[in-house]
């Protein structure tokens, strides 16, 4: 900008000296001034950013549109004796009257793209796999806006004796998911999703300009669970983030594995699946998301590939410099000698196999989980196979991946238990009957590694 005011100070200069009584301006003036003009029109540009107002003025709509949303809920549940949020009994809400687990055969997730202009047909949502009539739900173009419950939000606010707080529902000023097969957290779209246990409920957005989610982080302001999405609705935990089934989130772990993350019914942020999986699990006994079976407080040096080869000489030192898998038939069945408990202690901890940022989880963060899951009780883990369900439904998507024996190195119950490393010895155990933490396993067994977010 000053080097535009010294050329418009000469040339004023050099109009100044000359007498124009009279007389036209000369070409080479004429010139002069329309270069000006160019390079102000251009500076005007870059300093306004057309396209940055815009997107500001899209992410004001969009938190205007969910606080709208937000108050016309609570409008209605203040004013109704039996709210529905998502049909005549609620069913459509996520988890049941005792449980705020997903229902993936009935439960949905509520999207402002209408079906007539993309049918999203993915069933992995929200780090869930949906079956049956689960999943995503949509309206019509003509319907979405629509206040009878027929509109995107399944809620009759019309109902309402004084008539309804919300005239039409907003959609997402530029409601798009780019491919609907596969939604991601950078689709610009509204989701709404209610809990039938306690009928609190979520509306979620995302943010696209600069103003709004780096210079004045508004989704990380708002309470909620996940700075990918503005939230607001009286549940903010309810929704995490569209899971892409493992095809990348930009997370790179050391086996140069692409991770998303997820958020679980602890509040806690996640990989979405165990380390070395090539994929979300989609069932608890699929074995393509077993990943990995790691020795305790060992790196990521190859010995925790199932096929790798196997030694019976133990390490001296926290790095053993070869990839096998070290066999210890004897007390205590570690894979070093002598053995150092001070490894996998935190992001920094010595051999810490996890992604920047993220680490070994302890026994007490496995426990916190747990009981935020719900469900694992001694009647109901009394069906067969009925925990390592629960363990799969979860936002987690927690597989049954067995173990490898420090014994002999051999490969034992996958797909009818799941053995979860700590910070200690302590593993976090599921088996279809029951669900515990347990002291008894051997630091030089292979088990499963699943990442916390520091």
């Amino acid at each position: 900008m000053i080097f535009l005011k010294k050329i418009k100070k000469i040339v004023r200069i050099n109009l100044l000296k000359k007498d124009y009584k009279g007389k036209a301006f000369t070409l080479l003036e004429l010139l002069i001034v329309l270069a000006i003009i160019a390079v102000l029109s251009v500076a005007l540009l870059f300093v306004i950013n057309p396209s940055e107002v815009l997107k500001k003025t899209r992410d004001a709509q969009r938190i205007s549109d969910v606080i709208t949303l937000e108050k016309a809920i609570e409008v209605y549940k203040t004013n109704t004796s039996n709210p529905k949020l998502a049909g005549a009994d609620n069913a459509g809400c996520k988890g049941t009257t005792t449980s705020a687990l997903w229902q993936p055969a009935t439960d949905h997730i509520y999207y402002s793209l209408p079906s007539d202009v993309g049918t999203i047909s993915s069933m992995t949502l929200d780090g869930t796999t949906f079956t049956g009539n689960g999943g995503p739900v949509q309206a019509t173009k003509a319907n979405a806006g629509r206040n009878d419950g027929n509109g995107w939000i399944p809620i009759n606010f019309s109902s309402l004796p004084g008539g309804s707080p919300i005239s039409n529902l907003p959609v997402d000023p530029t409601n798009r998911v780019i491919d609907p097969t596969s939604p991601t957290s950078a689709d610009l779209v509204y989701r709404y999703i209610c809990s039938e246990k306690d009928l609190t409920y979520e509306i979620n957005a995302v943010l696209e300009s600069e103003a709004y989610t780096i210079t004045d982080n508004k989704a990380a302001k708002d309470g909620g669970n996940n700075d990918s999405y503005y939230e607001a609705g009286t549940n903010l935990t309810l929704i995490t983030t569209e899971n892409n089934g493992g095809i990348g989130g930009g997370i790179v772990g050391l086996d140069g594995l692409n991770y998303d993350i997820v958020t679980g019914p602890d509040g806690r942020i996640w990989l979405d699946r165990n380390l070395g999986a090539t994929r979300v699990a989609t069932a608890y006994n699929d074995s393509a998301s077993y990943g990995h079976l790691y020795q305790w407080g060992r790196y990521a040096d190859g010995h925790q590939i199932s096929s790798s080869g196997t030694t019976t000489t133990l390490s001296s030192s926290d790095s053993p410099g070869h990839s096998d898998f070290i066999i210890s038939t004897v007390s205590p069945f570690d894979w070093r000698s002598p053995q150092n408990f001070n490894l996998w202690l935190g992001v920094s901890g010595i051999n810490n196999p996890c992604p920047s940022g993220f680490r070994i989880p302890t026994i007490g963060e496995w426990q916190t989980l747990i009981t935020a899951m719900g469900g694992f009780t001694t009647s109901t883990c009394g069906a067969v196979n009925n925990c390592l369900n629960i363990a799969y439904n979860s936002a987690l998507k927690i597989p049954s991946s067995g173990m490898r024996s420090a014994a002999d190195a051999t490969l034992n119950n996958q797909g009818t238990q799941g053995i979860y490393r700590s910070t200690t010895s302590s593993t976090m155990s599921f088996w279809s009957f029951a669900v515990y933490p347990s002291t008894s396993y051997a630091r030089g067994s292979g088990f499963s590694v699943r990442c916390i977010k520091d």
